[in-house]
């Protein structure tokens, strides 16, 4: 992992250190952490929830990120995915770029998130970071 991130910049961060990296080659890695000592994590990790959502939203025609790989990490708390993010910006970059285009967004977005509800997808952690 060391090697992975060497050079890489880290997009977001929490109380216990980075969470996601952009890598050198346009790939990014994110890192989760299981939280509580008995969780369905130990059965199923969030890395590997990450990789099945990915794919079932490919099925569903839904643009999404390609999960490449995942990782479990030596600490057996954390796990870990490496992927191909979508390409273009995300509205978070967007609305920092250019705000006066939000109000034209807006309608365009309440539709893909109602598309997404109709489709049964529901995001626990859908934010204007990461709609591209």
């Amino acid at each position: 992992m060391e090697r992975m991130i060497a050079g890489a910049q880290v997009l977001e961060r929490d109380g216990f250190g980075p969470k996601v990296y952009l890598l050198a080659d346009g790939d990014i890695l994110k890192l989760f952490r299981r939280k509580r000592l008995l969780s369905s994590a130990l059965i199923r990790p969030h890395s590997r929830r990450f990789c099945d959502n990915a794919i079932a939203l490919k099925r569903k025609d839904i643009p999404t990120v390609t999960p490449l790989r995942a990782f479990r990490l030596d600490d057996r708390t954390w796990t870990a995915v490496l992927y191909r993010p979508l390409p273009g910006r995300t509205l978070s970059a967007l609305l920092r770029e250019s705000a006066a285009e939000w109000p034209a967004l807006v309608p365009r977005l309440a539709r893909f998130i109602n598309g997404l509800h109709d489709e049964g997808v529901y995001f626990r952690s859908l934010h204007l970071g990461n709609i591209v």
